[in-house]
């Protein structure tokens, strides 16, 4: 990707900051951080249809979703959503479910051992209101015999503010305290039935409750070459002052493990690997205070 005067100007500042090393292992550290810096996550959406995923995508992201779950035509091909902002990119991939008939679930289990080496993060969104989640169960279970990776999935139970009892006046935001009691047994439930290395998440796209707290558990979630990229696709109401420090400490992290790829202190005489590690430390400091500049 040609490089805008913005990221050169990066490109420089870390040059000059590496200037001691070797021009080619400066080089070579320069040019993993951009290929990390450009990277392009994907992301899978699953759910049954009506479950809200098309609503929560259009909650979180600045461009416009639809995805479609509408998979009795002439093709069941998963559907492919490219977002931009700015120079990042990232894809989002509706996911067709398993569980309607069982040559349709052969044919998903070749198309599923192909997606799941791309994507970065599924998120699973199923409703509050639904407590048939026998397909979801089904499936993820033959996600993981497929051979995905268990903490790559985010489940989200969507539509919150449907959760009876119903709030007495409309427009309230939060869940009342009755909801909030129901919606801790639901997502209690649904981590037992669905097994995930991070906790179950309840939001309203149409209220907005919780995105926030979402967005933060997305930063975490995500490989750290793909959480700047997402993050920037991310509505700024989404955001907080806690997951813009913690994508920024991330970029800073993927910034150390970039220099490590690259140099191994431990194989230098002792005097080096003192230098060569506080050098380190310097250049994960100085990835942090660069992200505004890369990725602002």
């Amino acid at each position: 990707m040609p490089q805008t005067p913005e990221s050169q100007d990066t490109s420089d500042i870390l040059r000059t900051y590496l200037n001691f090393l070797p021009q080619q292992t400066t080089e070579r550290i320069i040019s993993r951080l951009q290929q990390a810096i450009h990277y392009e996550p994907v992301i899978g959406i699953m759910g049954k249809s009506g479950a809200g995923k098309s609503s929560l995508c259009n909650a979180l992201f600045q461009q416009p979703v639809c995805l479609t779950s509408d998979l009795l035509g002439c093709t069941r091909e998963p559907q492919r959503i490219v977002l931009t902002v700015g120079e990042c990119s990232m894809i989002l991939v509706d996911l067709p479910g398993v569980g309607e008939t069982p040559e349709y679930d052969a044919e998903y289990s070749a198309l599923y051992q192909t997606l799941l080496t791309e994507l970065d993060l599924i998120i699973w969104v199923l409703r509050a209101d639904d407590r048939a989640r026998t397909v979801d169960i089904v499936t993820h279970r033959s996600l993981l015999a497929y051979g995905a990776d268990a903490s790559r999935f985010l489940f989200v139970v969507s539509q919150a503010d449907r959760i009876p009892p119903l709030p007495e006046y409309p427009g309230q935001d939060s869940p009342s305290a009755e909801q909030y009691l129901s919606l801790a047994v639901i997502c209690a439930q649904i981590a037992g039935q669905l097994p995930s290395s991070f906790p179950v998440m309840a939001v309203s796209a149409h209220t907005g409750y919780n995105l926030h707290a979402l967005v933060e558990l997305m930063v975490h979630a995500l490989p750290l070459q793909a959480s700047s990229a997402v993050y920037c696709q991310l509505k700024p109401e989404n955001r907080t002052a806690a997951s813009q420090s913690a994508v920024r400490q991330r970029f800073g992290e993927l910034a150390g493990s970039t220099f490590d790829s690259v140099i191994d202190p431990d194989s230098l005489p002792s005097g080096w690997r003192s230098l060569l590690r506080r050098l380190r430390e310097k250049l994960v400091q100085l990835a942090s205070e660069l992200w505004e500049r890369i990725f602002g």
